[in-house]
């Protein structure tokens, strides 16, 4: 979070597959993950990070921006639905459910992907989405219900924990 242009980090954990997190950053802009600062502490991981990197498996990275967002903030779960370019968006189904924010976003494969440190410590390269929908709902409960109703291929996570830039007085 003290990298520049960085808002916010959100670390969810799934509901119904074990083992799978969502780890969620905001950002002023695509530009706060081209950063010195930023690839920076990726060139130069703590212990922990050490530790725990050699673990992940099936990890998806991809700096995004908003093509379209209802709301904002993040709330106790989030359901997230990956897209191709040309996959039909429940965005309006979702908005209707009255999450706390929606967001449709558009990958960009090559923003933030340098080559670092912290790529060699994960056992396969990490893969990209070309689109998603992250819909942030007030419970666990009514995420569920909007994959059922409305995106069945969609994962539901409930959040663990949320730091903010003004969480750290910055």
């Amino acid at each position: 979070m003290g990298c520049p242009g960085w808002l916010r980090g959100s670390r969810f954990k799934a509901v119904t597959k074990s083992g799978r997190y969502l780890l969620f950053y905001d950002a002023e802009t695509a530009d706060a993950y081209e950063s010195d600062v930023y690839y920076a502490r990726l060139r130069s991981p703590t212990e922990m990070s050490r530790a725990i990197f050699p673990k992940f498996r099936d990890t998806w990275r991809t700096v995004c921006t908003v093509e379209r967002r209802l709301g904002d903030g993040i709330a106790a779960a989030v359901l997230t639905l990956r897209l191709g370019a040309n996959d039909p968006v429940p965005f309006e189904a979702l908005a209707a459910l009255a999450p706390a924010r929606l967001d449709l976003l558009q990958g960009h494969k090559s923003v933030g992907q340098a080559h670092t440190t912290e790529k060699d410590l994960r056992p396969a390269p990490d893969r990209q989405i070309e689109r998603a929908i992250v819909a942030f709902f007030w419970s666990v409960e009514d995420a569920e219900k909007a994959r059922a109703a409305h995106a069945p291929s969609a994962e539901v996570f409930a959040l663990r924990h949320t730091v903010s830039k003004s969480d750290l007085g910055q």
